[in-house]
């Protein structure tokens, strides 16, 4: 395959995955706590540069961790953090950080998220007791039942977020590097839940730029695959 196809070809391929990576945030644009997929076009090794030795472009991936808009709930039982910190979850795959503090209490008293992964505390998954009425969490992440404090939770924030690994359900784990520590200057309310911070607008315009460059690369790929069979078999 001569230069000009390789480069067309690959732009299809990344004009291709951006596409997705823009179909992502469109479709979690309501998920709360989401973080935007940032997809730009950069020139990394891929199959196609090393069959041909050219520098191509490729997909770089990255992740927006903007914060997004707080909205009002009033449910006790929802929380938004105010600053970089995430939540920590218990998992069965490990410790899980997300910024999605819709949280419930389950039938033993665990604050947990929707799929029932606990909500960690300072002195490991917070507890209350469900017979003894709502919680009230203070900004610090002190959680205060009946007037005495049953736990508090474990904000993390990270040194390098960059390097946090992106997990299933919007959630992130650590990787050599990320740097984790006690939240600084982060703060939690209470009654409120944090929208995801994808400008769905904005989206929609980088696919419609995509689209049209998408069809771009593809006349030019058709255009010189003619020009090409044109000079394989020129007419007598």
């Amino acid at each position: 395959m001569d230069s000009g196809s390789l480069h067309a070809a690959a732009a299809l391929d990344v004009l291709s995955r951006m596409h997705d990576v823009r179909a992502q945030n469109i479709a979690n644009a309501d998920t709360t706590g989401y973080r935007r997929r940032v997809a730009t076009a950069d020139a990394f090794s891929n199959s196609l540069r090393k069959a041909s030795g050219m520098t191509l472009p490729d997909l770089a991936e990255d992740v927006d961790f903007t914060q997004g808009e707080l909205k009002p709930t009033d449910s006790p039982n929802d929380l938004a953090i105010s600053g970089p910190a995430f939540f920590a979850l218990e998992t069965p795959q490990g410790t899980r950080y997300t910024r999605n503090g819709a949280f419930n209490t389950n039938a033993e008293g665990f604050l947990v998220a929707a799929d029932g992964a606990r909500v960690l505390g300072q002195g490991g998954p917070i507890q209350v007791d469900p017979t003894q009425g709502p919680i009230s969490v203070q900004a610090s992440g002190s959680i205060i039942q009946n007037n005495a404090e049953v736990g508090r939770l474990k904000l993390v924030e990270f040194g390098n977020v960059r390097k946090l690994v992106a997990d299933r359900d919007g959630r992130f784990r650590e990787d050599a590097g990320s740097d984790p520590r006690d939240a600084g200057t982060s703060t939690v309310q209470q009654g409120y839940l944090e929208r995801a911070n994808v400008n769905v607008i904005d989206e929609m315009v980088r696919m419609i730029a995509g689209f049209r460059a998408f069809e771009a690369a593809q006349k030019a790929l058709t255009s010189i695959d003619r020009v090409r069979q044109e000079a394989t078999n020129p007419r007598g």
